[in-house]
């Protein structure tokens, strides 16, 4: 959860240099709970830090109602299994939606990341998510994440692969690079597409209509 609030309306890139230090100053729920705000001066004073007062602030608010849903419950999970979370879409949406509630800095997309980083079948319906299925026809707008993430499911459904390594591929796709795929750059960007070398053309909106467009001209 600390992760998904320092990268919420960040760059990947400029978070993923910063995650041993957000980690050494939060290190675990009990420790962060018991902090106030000079602790959070403190935390802000470091230079190599990511100095947002802010997401500082609802981190230790986070800890704070993290602990105390641990002890009505037992533990987290206790708290997650409560929901039966996988006995149905339902009781999956009706515990995102308690999350929302409970924890402050999770909207309507960082909550899903949660979700999906704690390995319950969502993905995390991002910009570039929502732009590579609103190419290939799948939603109509990229405000459509429930139905970006049905289509999600979906995906994970027809591979067998666990819907963490449906967001992992799509995201690389469409992201700037991808250390981790050794791609220096993404494929469907969302200024000037690699289409040329994209190997579902066959199945993709934008490719058509510009290819269409392309043609007139």
């Amino acid at each position: 959860m600390i992760d998904v609030v320092f990268f919420a309306g960040f760059k990947a890139a400029t978070v993923n240099t910063k995650l041993n230090l957000i980690h050494q100053y939060f290190p675990d729920y009990e420790t962060v709970a018991d902090y106030d705000e000079n602790k959070a001066d403190e935390i802000l004073s470091d230079p190599k830090m990511i100095r947002d007062r802010r997401k500082v602030q609802v981190c230790i608010a986070n800890a704070k109602v993290f602990k105390s849903i641990v002890k009505e419950h037992g533990s987290f999970q206790g708290y997650i299994d409560s929901f039966s979370p996988t006995a149905s879409f339902e009781n999956l949406m009706l515990l995102k939606e308690e999350l929302e509630y409970r924890f402050k800095g999770l909207g309507r997309i960082t909550t899903y990341h949660v979700l999906m980083d704690i390995g319950l079948p969502v993905l995390k319906p991002d910009r570039v998510i929502c732009r590579i299925f609103q190419r290939l026809g799948l939603i109509e707008s990229d405000e459509q994440l429930l139905k970006t993430v049905i289509q999600g499911r979906k995906f994970a459904q027809a591979t067998g692969h666990p819907i963490r390594y449906v967001d992992i591929v799509f995201v690389a796709y469409g992201q700037v690079k991808s250390q981790e795929f050794g791609l220096a750059s993404g494929i469907c960007l969302e200024h000037n597409p690699l289409c040329s070398i994209c190997g579902v053309t066959d199945y993709c909106d934008y490719f058509a209509q510009n290819a269409s467009h392309s043609k007139t001209q």
